[in-house]
């Protein structure tokens, strides 16, 4: 099977997996959405996601963008986004190794997948009409997936 094919198959069975949290992300989302936002604290919403399927890997920071420090230390706006959620991607459904050995990136083409789904969620929950600038990227990665627009940015474009 070509790199293409495979890469597609990895992609459908990942967000075949990940579909069954539609629900409760949206409720999550909603519910953070809602909440109304401390005066001054901070100007983005970063959710950053780990590298690990045993849990559901999304976590929300409230940062300053000038420090890029944490402001905000109170859930939601903070901490784990489903943290009940259980796995990710339930343990060995997903045949990683041969995946992987047929030169698919699981975890960072699972984190792809998962962005993307994230910002379907999002504007779902009624995101579009959040306060501040909203994105998501994987932990120490350098691309940012920008929820409102939908698009992959680089660090340097946050907030612009």
């Amino acid at each position: 099977m070509a790199g293409a094919e495979l890469q597609a198959m990895f992609d459908r069975e990942f967000r075949g997996h990940i579909e069954r949290l539609r629900e409760p992300l949206v409720a999550a989302l909603r519910k953070l959405i809602a909440t109304p936002l401390p005066a001054g604290e901070f100007e983005v919403l970063s959710f950053e996601m780990q590298a690990d399927w045993r849990d559901f890997p999304v976590y929300a920071f409230a940062m300053d963008r000038e420090a890029v420090n944490e402001e905000y230390f109170e859930p939601p706006f903070k901490g784990n986004v489903l943290p009940r959620a259980g796995p990710l991607i339930p343990k060995g459904s997903i045949d990683q190794d041969r995946y992987e050995d047929s030169g698919v990136a699981t975890f960072e083409s699972g984190a792809r997948v998962l962005a993307e789904w994230f910002g379907e969620c999002w504007h779902a929950a009624g995101g579009v009409g959040f306060q501040l600038p909203a994105y998501i990227s994987l932990h120490d990665g350098s691309r940012y997936f920008d929820l409102r627009a939908r698009r992959w940015v680089r660090a340097i474009e946050l907030g612009a």
